[in-house]
């Protein structure tokens, strides 16, 4: 009775599959974290890479063949039931069958069934496992998506930050070429050497460099971003990003995480799941020492004799079980293979866990440095605003040359380049200690 149910029950679930093999949409992670962000536009480049990377694509397309694999096993609970159509051409010796109505020129209509009963839950513990591999398949895309989520962000930020920095470069540039001309009249009558003329305007040429190479890793991340969000690197002019003194995390620093923490981890989950799994290969191997019980049955209606219908049919029913006696030892090594591997499958598990516990400790210790390491530029850029005003202010008065002034004009801007470079660290390992906990924190 028990297992007309599961069989019905099965029945149901597979039909209920066909019928709705559509997936629905799910981030599996913590969107809303990245509003403590404050900003549409990272919201905006988010979601339009969860929508349209391809990694995230073929994971989702992985969870529906998962499905379709577990269909399969689902099928093979039910009986393999054929229909044949065969034309048979037969020679019978005369007298061997007496006052026969055999006729040698006929058609055959041939039924066959074929059942394993799967009275030791075979069958039924492969559907576990493949129900198993559909939960591994989700891990992959929550994966997926973590990681697509936090490189979008990082990407973004980072051409925020280097928006701003491009900025403050060609402020202190354009200061240094007003420096080079002053400089320049200063050699010409005859106040500087050439050889200091030389030093001021390699220095002029370091200033354009960095200024490139801002704009190059700018132009690096920009490409990155449009590959993250399904654009292609033309589209990079329609990226719109937001200044970077706009962009303030107003969420919750973590100072300290549980160990558990861990345990929301894709990688994590996949490793208790593997286990699960090598847990049923055991017990499968352990089922294979038992025998097989099949059941076949078979329907003949043929023209062999002059009664195609119910009274001239052949029918037979066959139940019998199987039992492997000897397979050279295949079994006994399978049996013990399954426990190697679970007690591998345990180690990894393991070794997974603490590096999981070690990349969140690093993160959460990373990150508590990089703020105290912000704040600490936030102050030199303060004193230097000071120094600043005080030698605008006495340049005003003539107590001070304006090449003073420029001088601490270019410094000024220094602290400040400094100051975001800190900041957007302090966001990369926010979003480090983020993906390393799994995405959930608050």
């Amino acid at each position: 009775m028990k297992k007309i149910v599961r069989i019905l029950l099965f029945s149901f679930f597979y039909f209920f599959q066909l019928l709705n093999l559509s997936f629905a949409k799910n981030y599996y992670i913590n969107l809303d974290w990245f509003k403590n962000f404050n900003d549409e536009n990272l919201m905006k480049y988010i979601c339009l890479a969860l929508e349209n990377n391809k990694d995230i694509l073929i994971a989702k397309q992985n969870i529906l063949k998962s499905r379709q694999e577990r269909n399969l096993l689902i099928s093979d609970e039910f009986p393999n039931l054929n229909i044949g159509s065969d034309y048979l051409l037969l020679k019978i010796p005369k007298g061997s069958i007496p006052n026969n109505d055999i006729q040698t020129n006929s058609y055959a209509l041939p039924l066959d069934v074929k059942w394993e009963l799967d009275y030791l839950g075979k069958k039924y513990d492969k559907i576990k496992q493949a129900k198993l591999d559909i939960k591994i398949a989700k891990e992959d895309l929550r994966a997926s998506n973590l990681i697509v989520a936090t490189d979008t962000a990082n990407a973004y930020l980072n051409v925020s930050n280097l928006e701003k920095l491009i900025k403050l470069q060609t402020q202190r540039k354009e200061i240094y070429e007003e420096f080079l001309k002053r400089k320049t009249k200063m050699y010409e009558t005859g106040v500087i050497s050439s050889v200091e003329l030389n030093e001021t305007n390699k220095l002029f040429e370091e200033e354009k460099n960095t200024l490139e190479n801002l704009k190059k890793e700018r132009a690096s991340f920009i490409t990155e971003l449009c590959y993250l969000i399904g654009y292609t690197p033309y589209e990079a002019d329609n990226i719109t990003v937001s200044s970077f003194d706009k962009i303030e995390y107003t969420g919750i620093y973590p100072e300290i995480l549980k160990g558990d923490i861990v345990l929301n981890r894709p990688d994590i989950i996949k490793f208790d799941i593997e286990i699960q799994k090598k847990k049923l290969d055991i017990t499968a191997a352990k089922k294979d020492f038992l025998p097989k019980l099949e059941i076949t049955g078979n329907l003949i209606f043929s023209t062999v004799v002059n009664n195609f219908g119910w009274e001239g049919a052949v029918a037979a029913l066959i139940a019998g079980a199987t039992q492997n006696l000897f397979d050279g030892g295949k079994r006994i090594f399978t049996l013990k293979k399954r426990k190697i591997e679970y007690e591998t499958a345990l180690n990894e598990y393991f070794k997974a866990d603490l590096n999981a516990l070690k990349e969140v400790n690093d993160a959460l210790y990373t990150l508590k440095k990089d703020k105290e390491i912000y704040k600490n530029n936030k102050k030199r850029l303060e004193y230097e605003n000071s120094n600043f005003i005080k030698i605008f202010n006495a340049y005003t008065t003539g107590a001070r040359s304006y090449m003073d002034y420029l001088d601490r004009d270019m410094e000024r801007i220094s602290e400040a380049k400094i100051l975001y470079s800190s900041k957007n660290q302090k966001y990369t390992d926010l979003i480090s200690l983020y993906k390393a906990s799994g995405g959930v924190l608050q």
